[in-house]
């Protein structure tokens, strides 16, 4: 089947469901709805998938599945032409790239074992961080599943962890994400679209950076 020019929908969810045992078909064209690839089509309307085609998907699931790139960043690289972060250590995610503006990525589902392997956090600790409001209760034992976010601030907790600083002594940052989400939500009554995307996010930076120098301030 490796020798083949072309692919049918099921045939490329058979060649890569041995690297990537979640992949679907529903999967595989809502990664194409998102941008993400772009078979050829028949005359008839059913979809061609080339060996090109093959290697690009294979490249987007890695990047979601190694990286927890959004797929947004997935879709930015692929139109620039720079195939980029295949799986190391120097690669780990910038935090700070986060934009509050842009909603959760949903699109890859992330169980709690997984949390707790790729965070190195502890049962002990996962419960605290749903204890104090770091991480949404899910029923797991129903399938309930999390998202990017919550395993990046599960990975940041880690690392408050290597500094003695434990998931009870985040709260103040919960409060004040709420406090700082309640604020947008009034003052910004009367934008949309690329107006309130746009305002969310300088507003967001301009609070980080006065934070980090009201912080700055107190220390020293």
């Amino acid at each position: 089947m490796n020798e083949k020019s072309n692919y049918t929908i099921g045939e490329v969810v058979d060649v890569l469901s041995n690297e990537f045992s979640g992949l679907t078909i529903s999967k595989v064209r809502y990664l194409e709805s998102r941008g993400l690839l772009t078979p050829q089509r028949t005359t008839s309307g059913y979809r061609k998938y080339s060996e090109s085609d093959l290697a690009q998907l294979r490249w987007v699931l890695r990047q979601q599945r190694e990286h927890f790139l959004p797929l947004r960043v997935i879709r930015e690289r692929l139109s620039s032409g720079t195939r980029q972060l295949e799986s190391g250590p120097q690669n780990e995610r910038n935090f700070h790239d986060v934009d509050p503006a842009l909603p959760p990525d949903d699109s890859l589902e992330i169980s709690k074992n997984e949390i707790l392997q790729r965070s190195g956090l502890t049962e002990t600790d996962f419960r605290a961080m749903e204890q104090f409001g770091l991480l949404p209760k899910k029923n797991t034992s129903s399938g309930e599943t999390y998202t990017v976010d919550d395993l990046l601030i599960a990975q940041i907790v880690s690392r408050f962890l290597g500094f003695g600083i434990e998931p009870r002594h985040l709260r103040a940052y919960r409060r004040a994400a709420e406090s700082e989400a309640a604020v947008l939500d009034q003052r910004l009554v009367g934008l949309a679209g690329e107006d309130a995307k746009y305002a969310v996010t300088e507003i967001s930076h301009l609070g980080y950076e006065l934070k980090s120098l009201l912080v700055r301030r107190f220390i020293h």
